[in-house]
């Protein structure tokens, strides 16, 4: 999960002329604002802060990311940072050098010789003390509404259909309550803007569209971003939201494929691609006017329209220029698109495994 706020801004500028000085004074190697000059290419560094409870720092090569976690600004001395720097900037050389597969072996340690780092740089793992990062109210807060919203959820896949419907009324009623709360609150308190990638894949497909316009309806921005030979589906918004838009992304990944399956078995005629597109393209509809529907009956339009402003501001902050996702594309099959509306307006998020966290700190 990455995070935007001024403060965070303000410490990725301060990471930024750190990792510059490694790389041209240690590294003796060119750094021009986020691009790092190797053998005629200029190649983008791109500096994120996430919220990991497992990682101090990792190097992705599909993005170009370097990414540090937060636990850093608050518990981690200038060198401590530097020797993180140093690590992740290793592992951006050996994948200029070696290629992906490298991870902490030979090769990885031979490149921190070449730049004069030794254990303290090229370890994997980090003690920084966990009695430092104390949990927030606010941070019980959220846990306490994704834990109401999740049972709430569950309850809504009952078969009995008034719990059903009751139990997604109010779960759309919490979620609408929270984000007015979030819209009327005072400027006073710097407000901290949350990102998570919530599924990656090689191609992006209808599917991945519908959960997109899906996602839209738990008042988060949903984005797509682009890696080397790899998508992501991001979102946005304030960290209840996303969290909770991560574990309904993980439960639609599977379930739609399983619904398809079972209206496959129900209707013979549906098969092919154009079919299955339009049935995604369906259920995405079906569902959001499902919960459009429900919204109206328990907010003013004034309300939606400034929670979306809100939700606007805080994807500008984080993607200043963005573009939208449509669910046209390829032929149209109105009997399995049809079939994707009915499936959809019944769609329940069901419960799913969470893992607990680890507290071993590891650098990637």
């Amino acid at each position: 999960m990455f995070l935007y706020n001024d403060t965070i801004a303000a410490y990725i500028s301060r990471v930024r002329l750190l990792t510059k000085d490694i790389v041209n004074n240690e590294m003796q190697l060119k750094m021009d604002r986020a691009r790092i000059h190797y053998k005629g290419i200029m190649y983008p560094l791109n500096i994120v802060v996430f919220e990991d409870n497992s990682r101090l720092g990792y190097f992705d090569s599909r993005s170009y990311e370097l990414g540090l976690s937060k636990k850093l600004m608050y518990t981690a001395k200038e060198e401590v940072l530097k020797n993180i720097l140093r690590h992740e900037l290793a592992h951006f050389m050996c994948y200029l050098v070696f290629g992906p597969q490298i991870l902490h072996g030979e090769e990885f340690h031979e490149m921190c010789r070449r730049f004069g780092w030794g254990q303290d740089v090229y370890a994997a793992y980090a003690n920084i003390e966990a009695e430092n990062l104390k949990i927030s109210d606010e941070n019980e807060k959220t846990e306490k509404l994704l834990a109401k919203l999740k049972k709430l959820l569950a309850l809504a896949s009952s078969d009995n259909i008034h719990e059903r419907e009751l139990a997604t009324l109010k779960a759309n009623q919490l979620l609408l309550e929270h984000n007015l709360d979030l819209t009327h609150e005072t400027s006073s308190k710097e407000e901290t803007v949350y990102v998570k990638r919530v599924l990656e894949s090689s191609r992006k497909s209808v599917k991945h569209v519908a959960i997109y316009e899906i996602l839209k309806t738990f008042f988060v921005s949903p984005v797509f971003n682009h890696g080397r030979g790899v998508f992501y589906l991001e979102v946005i918004g304030d960290k209840t939201s996303v969290e909770l838009a991560d574990y309904v992304a993980s439960f639609l990944d599977h379930e739609l494929e399983v619904i398809w399956k079972e209206t496959q078995k129900e209707n013979k005629k549906l098969k092919g691609l154009a079919a299955k597109n339009s049935f995604m393209n369906g259920v995405a509809k079906g569902y959001v006017e499902k919960i459009q529907q429900q919204k109206s009956t328990l907010a003013t339009s004034t309300d939606l329209v400034a929670i979306e402003k809100n939700l606007q501001k805080n994807l500008r902050i984080v993607y200043p220029r963005i573009g939208h996702s449509s669910l046209i594309g390829g032929r149209h099959d109105a009997d399995a698109h049809n079939a994707g509306k009915v499936k959809g307006g019944n769609l329940s998020i069901k419960p799913g495994l969470s893992s607990g966290s680890s507290r071993t700190l590891l650098l990637s």
